[in-house]
């Protein structure tokens, strides 16, 4: 652990990757390379695995030129996929990463001949049986990766997706491949958003198993478009083959409800449909979560929700949709197809009255944009249901002095607490008219001021987001810190320091004390909870004593603001040490005691904002239930 006063490290401008190594153990086949001084592997009982470097560039492209570092490859690697790399590069550069730094690899021609096999990424969802069903291309060989949309510790459920998966294969005759991987551990691959670098994901798979296959192929997303915000593409995909491997992106343009439609009396499918990737409780689809929702609502428009015993026959879809807080815009979509796709009846009005709650305009929801302007409006349907913590008077003498400035914006690492910070500043960076773009380490000036966003990682305690605010102070254009907590002493040239508790103010006494970015947040009033009582503690170096054995950490189960609101919406009451959890639980106007973390924060941001929005507070897990207890 890094001491609060320990010298900063050097800054890193390089992702460097090891040549990987291939090793095989009791029947287990392993490719491990050392990503950024960490180790990543894949392992697979299944299939011998190759140890293509190609596998693990595909991997972290994304991540590096999230982190704004260029990718070093030390292997040589198959010049066909190092010309597309150079494509893949600026098409990200267009999408998402303007300034992004070139990748340093080693070109190496390879001779030989590609297999002939062709493998398809499955997890049991729509958009791959669509592919398995009606590409019209012989597949031999189901691929699986475990680490990927279920964790590697919920070892029941993968083993239940992965005997899926091997059902369905023999059903059709073919083989079923699991592979399993620690790549989304690794801390490159958790502060980039999956909904973008998934895509380089799936391409390793295929690269790994590239001595038994020649072509692999990727669904698509459904949507019937190419979003911006989805990292794999019909455009991208194909860039990541190589001279043995051919990645094909199947079925851009179908719809998600065009695909259900021709699904729907598949028995094949009616047994073995997946589609949550909430992974709670025993049930391989929870029937709650915005996904399955989705999916039963477009069932019932084509008249087949009863047919598919892993929906329950459709029962309580009324109440689950209901349920549903709001739909990010993103998947609005969907949820549009169905109402003029046959969906009648009480569910269609469900349907109605849950669009008419949800935003109606882009908001960084679901991955967090490459870069953003404004102003921009963001509405949340009528402003009866509405809901703000605090209102933008609160936050003018922070956003006031950036108005007419060429607003450069220095996004920390983190967690969806702060996407939930991030979210909030989004939409007052509209509400005061101040235009705005995304801040690049490797771009020519284009600001005349920058700004860090808030959250809790002021000092030295978190390294990572201290290296990137003196990244941006060598810059010499004035960055301004918006409303942090301080876990020491961080004296450096910035312009301004917005401080959002009163103890922080100690460690800064020059800092300006404001509130949470997140307390200005305006989303729509939650429907009534479906749960009593729900305890959320971290699982971090932050948590402070012992961990009850049931209680779970937001930050892990979520991985958008809409989660991490809706998750709080659903309890009655909540506990937790999670400080941006309380704050989503106070939106929802839930009965939230916020427990003590292993520093000052939570107590001061108590005692600062949230005494008087009417959150409860606790040194400890066992004093909180005892005042939920007297209270009820």
């Amino acid at each position: 652990m890094w001491s609060f006063f320990q010298r900063p490290a050097a800054v890193r401008t390089t992702v460097e990757v090891a040549p990987p190594r291939h090793s095989v153990s009791r029947g287990m086949s392993s490719v491990t390379a050392t990503v950024d001084g960490r180790k990543v592997w894949f392992a697979s009982r299944d299939i011998d695995l190759a140890p293509a470097p190609e596998a693990f560039g595909a991997a972290f492209l994304v991540p590096a030129l999230h982190a704004s570092r260029s990718l070093h490859i030390q292997a040589p690697v198959c010049n066909t996929w190092a010309g597309n790399l150079q494509a893949l590069t600026q098409a990200f550069q267009r999408l998402w990463y303007p300034h992004a730094r070139a990748t340093h690899v080693l070109p190496v021609v390879r001779h030989a001949a590609r297999p002939t096999g062709t493998a398809l990424c499955f997890s049991g969802g729509v958009d791959a049986f669509y592919t398995l069903l009606t590409c019209g291309r012989p597949i031999d060989t189901l691929v699986y990766a475990v680490g990927y949309d279920v964790k590697l510790r919920e070892r029941r459920r993968a083993a239940a997706v992965t005997r899926l998966v091997r059902d369905v294969a023999a059903d059709r005759g073919i083989r079923a491949v699991a592979i399993h991987t620690n790549l989304r551990r690794h801390p490159l691959q958790r502060s980039t958003p999956w909904q973008l670098s998934y895509g380089g994901a799936l391409a390793a798979i295929g690269h790994l198993i590239g001595n038994k296959a020649g072509r692999l192929l990727t669904s698509s997303d459904g949507l019937g478009f190419t979003h911006p915000q989805v990292g794999s593409r019909p455009d991208t995909d194909r860039l990541h083959s190589s001279r043995h491997l051919a990645v094909e992106h199947v079925a851009a343009g179908i719809t998600r409800l065009e695909k259900i439609r021709r699904l729907a009396a598949e028995p094949l499918v009616q047994r073995h449909l997946r589609v949550c990737w909430k992974n709670v409780g025993d049930q391989l689809n929870c029937g709650r979560c915005e996904k399955c929702v989705r999916t039963m609502i477009a069932l019932d428009a084509c008249g087949a929700l009863g047919q598919f015993p892993g929906f329950d026959q459709g029962r309580g879809l009324i109440a689950a949709i209901d349920g549903l807080p709001a739909v990010e815009p993103m998947l609005q979509t969907f949820f549009h197809d169905t109402l003029g796709g046959g969906l009648t009846g009480q569910a269609a009005s469900a349907v109605r009255r849950l669009l008419d709650r949800s935003p109606q305009a882009s908001a960084p929801a679901v991955a967090r944009p490459a870069a953003a302007a404004g102003p921009a409006t963001v509405p949340f349907g009528s402003p009866s249901r509405r809901r703000r913590l605090l209102a933008a008077d609160a936050f003018a003498h922070v956003f006031e002095p950036l108005v007419g400035r060429r607003v450069g914006y220095v996004r920390p690492l983190g967690n969806v607490g702060d996407d939930l910070i991030e979210l909030g500043m989004v939409q007052l960076l509209a509400e005061f008219g101040i235009r705005w773009s995304l801040w690049d380490a490797t771009a020519p000036a284009e600001h005349d001021a920058l700004i860090f966003g808030g959250g809790g990682n002021m000092g030295t305690r978190y390294m990572n987001n201290h290296e990137i605010r003196g990244r941006a102070l060598a810059t010499g254009i004035p960055l301004t810190i918006l409303p942090q907590s301080f876990s020491s002493v961080e004296d450096r040239g910035f312009e301004r320091v917005y401080v959002r508790e009163r103890t922080s103010l100690r460690l800064c006494p020059a800092g300006i004390l404001a509130p949470d970015l997140a307390l200005g947040l305006v989303w729509p009033k939650a429907p009534r909870p479906t749960r009593d009582l729900g305890i959320f503690l971290r699982h971090d170096r932050e948590r402070r004593g012992a961990k009850p054995l049931l209680a779970r950490d937001p930050a892990r189960i979520c991985k958008t603001p809409a989660d991490y609101l809706a998750l709080a919406a659903d309890h009655r009451r909540i506990v937790t040490d999670r400080l941006h959890f309380a704050i989503a639980g106070l939106h929802a106007a839930r009965d939230v005691t916020l427990v003590a973390n292993d520093y000052h924060k939570n107590r001061s941001m108590h005692e600062t904002w949230l005494l008087r929005l009417g959150c409860r507070f606790a040194e400890d897990v066992q004093s909180a239930l005892t005042m939920q207890r007297c209270a009820a």
